[in-house]
Formats: structure tokens, C-alpha cells, sequence
């Protein structure tokens, strides 16, 4: 995808603390393999992101495949991913995080992510809480809606499947569920479980990313 200008005052630093990051013009420089991968069944796809430049670890060279994916880190990977911006609005005052999102800190690492988020249509709810975990079905959704935004995954007419834990979608994320099993980012379990709120663990959140990103051409299949 073409990389669209961002405002000037739009200067998206790395965070300090560990951040599961996505950047969409690929890395500056080859950085070295993640020190822990081994025996991460999602090992291969985590280390063909990295080469992409599309995930990045900790500054000691660790991904920390089992730590959680917070809210914030979520919304951070599909503005990157998809190369969300503010199409050159013109503001008469800076927008800040907290002018969308009560619980969001202005000065944190995250805030001008949030901002592109909220001007982009992510349908983020207003308490969104950008330090807690993200589950199956809130990042399946902002990947999903981010990727028919930009026209990157299609939209299409589904037939629906049976799903065992359907009562537990949260409101008005059936379909969205519907279209993340059709695109293959989930899969129901052995009992035909999508498990939506299952909190999801940095690897796993990086497999779910690597199936959109091949998906949305961002990056060839491995």
C-alpha cells in the first residue's frame, strides 16, 4: 500500500515499554532474530513479520511471545498496518487522545495511534481502557474493519457457520466473527468455540496479524 503524507505535528515515537508494533515501510535495518522463539509454535510467523519489519521485541532482543497484547498495542498494529492517518485534515487545535477516549493519557506512547484510530472509523468505544488485554474478538475486529476501510479485505455475502459459543460474541460482533473464521484469521476449536474474549498473548496476536497481513497483500506468504 502507498505510504499516505500524516500531518506534520503527527510523530509517532517508539514506546519505552515492550510493544508489539507494526510499521508499514519495513525496518531501516535488520535487526536481530528474537532470543526467545524456541518451542513458540508460531515461531516461523513471528520471525517472517520481524523480517518484514512488522513486529518489533524489546530493547534486550526478546519478543516475550506470552506476554498479554493490551488495547493500546492492538490499535498501535492496524494504524501501522494499514497505514492509517488523518488524510491531511487541517486541525484549529491539536487532537488529543482524551478528547475520544476517557480513560486515554495524552502523554502516553499511544495517544496519537488513538487519535488516527478515532478519525478512522474504528468504532472504538468512548471508555476504552488502552492498558487492558485485548481478546480474540476486539483485535479480529479492528483488523477486519481497518482492512474494508481501506478497501484491503473484501466485503462479501456470507453464509453463516455454526458457532457453540455464539451467546458470548459481544454485541454486534456476530458478523464480524462470521467474516474473521471465512478469512481464516480465527478458528472455531474442537467443540466449535470461537472463544472471542480469550485474552490474547503477544505470539498469538501475531499469528492472527501475519494471516490479515498476507491477506491485505501487506506481505507475501511465508
Amino acid at each position: 500500500m502507498k505510504k499516505k503524507p500524516a500531518p506534520k505535528w503527527i510523530s509517532i515515537g517508539a514506546a519505552s515499554a515492550i510493544l508489539l508494533a507494526a510499521v508499514s515501510g519495513g525496518s531501516a535495518y535488520a535487526a536481530a532474530p528474537f532470543g526467545d522463539l524456541n518451542r513458540v509454535p508460531e515461531a516461523s510467523k513471528i520471525r517472517a513479520l520481524q523480517q518484514a519489519g512488522l513486529v518489533h521485541g524489546s530493547a534486550d532482543g526478546q519478543f516475550r511471545p506470552q506476554g498479554t497484547l493490551t488495547n493500546a498495542q492492538a490499535i498501535r498494529l492496524v494504524v501501522d498496518t494499514f497505514d492509517l492517518d488523518l488524510g491531511g485534515l487541517q486541525f484549529v487545535r491539536k487532537p488529543e487522545a482524551s478528547d475520544y477516549f476517557s480513560k486515554a493519557d495524552d502523554q502516553a506512547w499511544y495517544a496519537e495511534a488513538l487519535v488516527i484510530a478515532s478519525y478512522n472509523d474504528l468504532d472504538l468505544p468512548k471508555d476504552l481502557d488502552p492498558n487492558a488485554a485485548a481478546t480474540r474478538a476486539s483485535f479480529v475486529s479492528l483488523l477486519i474493519r481497518a482492512g474494508q476501510n481501506e478497501s484491503a479485505l473484501p466485503v462479501f455475502k456470507l453464509i453463516p457457520v455454526r458457532i457453540t459459543d455464539e451467546a458470548s460474541i459481544p454485541d454486534g460482533s456476530s458478523g464480524t466473527m462470521q467474516e474473521a473464521l471465512a478469512f481464516g484469521l480465527l478458528e472455531l476449536d474442537d467443540q466449535g468455540n470461537i472463544r472471542p474474549n480469550e485474552q490474547l498473548t503477544r505470539a498469538a496476536a501475531a499469528d492472527i496479524l501475519y494471516r490479515a497481513a498476507v491477506l491485505a497483500n501487506v506481505i507475501a506468504e511465508q
